[in-house]
Formats: structure tokens, sequence, C-alpha cells
């Protein structure tokens, strides 16, 4: 029997965290390349803020390379269970997580909904590091977006990467429609 590694990936807001409390109804078990970035934080005595999240991440990749937190996640994904692997932001995590498993596939999943969407939820998660006002959302996105620096986010040329594509701009019903298809496919 093949196991999946479900990747997800998307921008700030867009319905990742929605799409993983799904799957882990559906028995996958959860992991989040930024919770390694807040333990790190957390060892520094620094604030879990979203520009800290970005710095401390483009440290980590600095000094381990652009795959690192990944490489960091692929020892949890060895038990016989399917995972969700999420908030990979650079492509070169994709590649560390599409490796040869034993008992595992790996798949990436891109998560969208449009700006407006995505900022209104941020307002309504209300969670500690996210943006204050539209301008500092569409700032931070911007720096999440597309770097040149191997070492930062590139989460654009990391979408480009996904194997399906969900747009979130809809209903719960609608996005757990398309996550059953998935599925699905996964299963065929």
């Amino acid at each position: 029997m093949k196991y999946h590694i479900i990747g997800l990936t998307g921008r700030n807001a867009s319905g990742k965290g929605t799409v993983a409390s799904f799957l882990m109804k559906s028995s996958f078990v959860y992991h989040s390349l930024s919770d390694t970035l807040r333990a790190e934080l957390k060892s520094k005595n620094l604030e879990e803020s979203r520009e800290n999240l970005i710095r401390i991440g483009n440290v980590l990749r600095e000094e381990g390379g652009p795959g690192i937190l990944a490489d960091l996640m692929v020892p949890n994904l060895n038990s016989l269970e399917n995972h969700i692997v999420d908030s990979i932001r650079n492509p070169i995590e994709v590649n560390s997580l599409n490796r040869e498993y034993p008992n595992h596939k790996f798949t990436l999943i891109a998560v969208d909904a449009s700006p407006e969407t995505r900022y209104e939820r941020l307002k309504q998660r209300n969670r500690s590091g996210d943006s204050s006002s539209w301008e500092q959302f569409l700032a931070q996105e911007k720096i999440e977006e597309s770097s040149i620096d191997p070492n930062k986010q590139q989460l654009l040329a990391t979408i480009k990467k996904a194997d399906f594509h969900i747009g979130n701009s809809g209903t719960i019903l609608e996005l757990e429609n398309n996550i059953n298809e998935i599925i699905y496919k996964l299963k065929s």
C-alpha cells in the first residue's frame, strides 16, 4: 500500500490551514515547515512576527541551503501513515520533499484566493504576526512571492511546481469537494 505526502503551498491566508484540517479528518498527520521556524524563534527569544518568520527562514536557508526546512522534515515522514506538509515556500523545498520514498508518494497542492478574500480572512483569524493593514499585507506578499535569491521565499516559483491548483474564493463545501476529487485521483 502506498501512502501519500501532500505538500501545501499558497499565498498567505489562501486556505492552506483549512485544507490541512480537512485532510487531518481523513487521517493525515500534520506537519508545518513554519513550526520549525517558530521553534527557532522561540529558542532565540524572538517575537513570532511574519517578518521574523521570514527572516529566520532566510537565515536557515543561507546556512543550510534552500531545502533545509524540508530536509529537516523528512525524518518525520517515514511512518506508515498519510502526511501533510504545510507552508512550503521555496521550490527547492519541493525538490527535497519530492524524493524517492519506500512507502509514500509526494504531491504538491497550491491553494489560492483573491487578495481581497485573503486579506479579509487574515483580519478574521487575527494570528500573531499577520499584517495590520492592506498596504502591509501587499508589501509582505511582494517579499514572499519572487526573490531572486534561492535562499529566500520564492512562492510563485513554488506554486508553479504544484501538481494540483485549488481556487479557494468560494465556499467551504466547494473547497472540500475539490480536495475530495484530488484524494480520489491520488488513490486511483
